[in-house]
């Protein structure tokens, strides 16, 4: 089963309800990067939209062949699959109301049909198969993760927590689905509770990246410096390209004084993502905060390479040019 991802912009613009949410790109989002295995039944990843694939259908003897509008009902629905691998969503959701009027209780076909619409932006028409894969399946976890992702990109946070504790309902002992719990807790702005469920996480899993970036993100906004930053260095131990990781990081050093140890973390992220406008406005301020007029400029110019029309970089560049030129 495959799953639709949430964009990571739009999760992470709303990840914690103060004042650091615009600084934040889904948390979870992050899982993006992260997870981009196939799924199956009994094992989702995390922040994706999980689709079945094909079902397989075992030629038999007319005597004992299956009923006819069941297995018509699988030829519709693998040829739906068969669309949605090819991108092609109107197709794929003609195949599976057809494979969903032959066989009214066919949980997979629902949840690629809820899938299929997330993929166009029909986003009641997707709660509703989603809601109906698990109404005739009550253990299809697949629907209840798609459907808290759903919840999630919208905002209803109350509505996918519920959601994602039907997963952990199911699957008590699938480490990914205390992060999904935990990130919509810590968007719906009980970052306590989000802190409890990453760590049963990693309780389960103490290697899962996921739960350690979230855990590291946490910590930062609950200032929390150095936990943030012991959290953060193992998500990068792990995964040495993970840019989210080495900002998130910048900032923490940043924010506990450490200054040598912010720019080094940024410098990282910019090697790493050279156009990234984020890593060179907030290298910029960092050189600002230590005098390091010249630098600065430089790394203002940057980010308005990448971003011309970002105000505020603008605004720094005036100042570290002003005090750049006063200093000479």
């Amino acid at each position: 089963m495959k799953w639709l991802s949430i964009t990571q912009k739009k999760v992470e613009r709303r990840y914690f309800k103060s004042r650091y949410a615009t600084e934040l790109l889904v948390v979870l989002s992050f899982l993006l990067t992260l997870l981009s295995a196939c799924i199956t039944d009994n094992e989702p990843a995390t922040n994706k939209a999980v689709q079945s694939k094909q079902v397989e259908i075992t030629p038999t003897k007319r005597k004992t062949q299956i009923p006819n509008t069941t297995e018509k009902a699988e030829v519709h629905y693998n040829q739906g699959v068969k669309y949605q691998e090819q991108g092609e969503q109107d197709q794929a959701i003609q195949e599976f109301q057809a494979a969903i009027g032959l066989r009214l209780d066919y949980a997979e076909a629902y949840n690629n049909l809820g899938t299929a619409y997330q993929s166009l932006g029909r986003y009641n028409q997707a709660i509703k198969a989603y809601q109906k894969s698990i109404e005739v399946k009550p253990g299809m976890i697949q629907g209840y993760h798609n459907l808290g992702n759903l919840y999630l990109l919208q905002g209803e946070f109350d509505q996918a927590i519920v959601a994602y504790q039907g997963v952990i309902h199911f699957k008590p002992k699938l480490a990914v689905a205390y992060v999904d719990l935990g990130r919509a807790y810590g968007m719906s702005g009980q970052l306590d509770q989000a802190i409890k469920e990453f760590k049963n996480a990693l309780n389960l899993d103490p290697n899962l990246v996921e739960a350690h970036y979230a855990l590291g993100v946490s910590f930062r906004h609950r200032g929390v410096f150095p936990l943030a930053i012991e959290s953060l260095q193992k998500v990068i131990g792990q995964r040495p390209n993970f840019i989210e990781a080495y900002i998130n990081l910048g900032h923490a050093y940043r924010d506990q004084g450490a200054l040598e140890e912010a720019t080094e973390a940024f410098q990282a992220a910019g090697q790493i993502e050279p156009n990234n406008y984020q890593v060179f406005h907030e290298l910029g301020i960092i050189y600002m905060k230590q005098h390091r007029y010249e630098k600065a400029t430089v790394s203002f110019q940057q980010a308005l390479e990448i971003r011309p029309e970002a105000v505020q970089t603008q605004n720094n560049l005036r100042v570290a040019q002003a005090r750049s030129a006063r200093n000479r």
